[in-house]
């Protein structure tokens, strides 16, 4: 269980407040611009971040998100990138973040040395689509030497017996999937995810947050008024297609205030 995360998923429990994750993808649009765009997420009011590790072939991830991996891999990303990245962010902030990745590079790199360095530069958890709740039991040894938690997902689809499976081997939240494919599509408001929201809400014992295809204040406000938070991803890929790397400031405030309904810090 890492402290950082779960006490600032504890505090907003108690007080009520909604959890607002902000996806990045390492590497884009430029090279050099990641630790500066998760700098000004955190002045901006975001809880945590959500790190994506550029990968040739993310298979939970939509074509906007596919795209700006492609570009980081063209920008020259390589994956050491990300601890530099979290050394950087490291230096100015505290703001927790999970690296989102695939098992591949994970294997590639080596597990133990992968998680090693994420611990080491500061990452507090992991998300990795393609690990399933069987297998990443393997590596819950690791991930508690590391004091890393491992974040699963839950799609809409899952059995109550899967519901109660990931819920047991939670350490901090759940990552509940607003649909069945990959991200980027409109989310919906429907009875089927109404059902398993609330089914959610009614079960589980860890907090859970919401994402895939949350793009505007009416999502955040219908989520959240059963989940814990809300994580955000391919929206804000496409608002970076549009900044210039001297305008990423004001830029980003802009998005996230359009997005929450209250005043952002100066």
């Amino acid at each position: 269980m890492n402290q950082a995360l779960n006490t600032l998923i504890r505090d907003k429990r108690a007080t009520g407040d909604s959890l607002l994750s902000i996806y990045v993808t390492a590497g884009y649009p430029h090279l050099r611009d990641t630790p500066r765009i998760i700098l000004e997420l955190d002045k901006a009011g975001v809880d945590f971040i959500e790190l994506g590790i550029p990968f040739s072939d993310p298979m939970a991830d939509g074509p906007v998100i596919q795209q700006a991996s492609q570009t980081a891999l063209t920008n020259g990303f390589r994956l050491s990138h990300t601890f530099e990245i979290l050394k950087e962010v490291r230096q100015f902030s505290s703001i927790p973040i999970l690296l989102m990745t695939y098992l591949n590079p994970v294997y590639r790199y080596g597990v133990e040395t992968f998680l090693q360095q994420a611990s080491v530069w500061g990452a507090n958890g992991l998300i990795i689509p393609d690990l399933p709740l069987e297998e990443s039991r393997l590596f819950n040894p690791l991930f508690k030497k590391f004091n890393l938690d491992l974040v699963h997902l839950l799609p809409p689809n899952a059995s109550s017996e899967r519901i109660a499976a990931i819920d047991r081997d939670s350490t901090s939240f759940i990552y509940a999937v607003a649909y069945k494919g990959v991200t980027g599509r409109k989310s919906r408001h429907d009875t089927e995810i109404l059902w398993f929201l609330k089914k959610l809400k009614q079960t589980l014992q860890h907090p859970f947050l919401v994402g895939f295809g949350i793009r505007s204040r009416e999502d955040i406000a219908f989520y959240t008024q059963y989940a814990d938070g809300v994580i955000i991803g391919t929206a804000f890929i496409k608002h970076l297609e549009k900044i210039p790397s001297d305008n990423l400031a004001p830029k980003i405030r802009e998005f996230i205030q359009t997005l929450t309904p209250f005043s952002l810090p100066e």
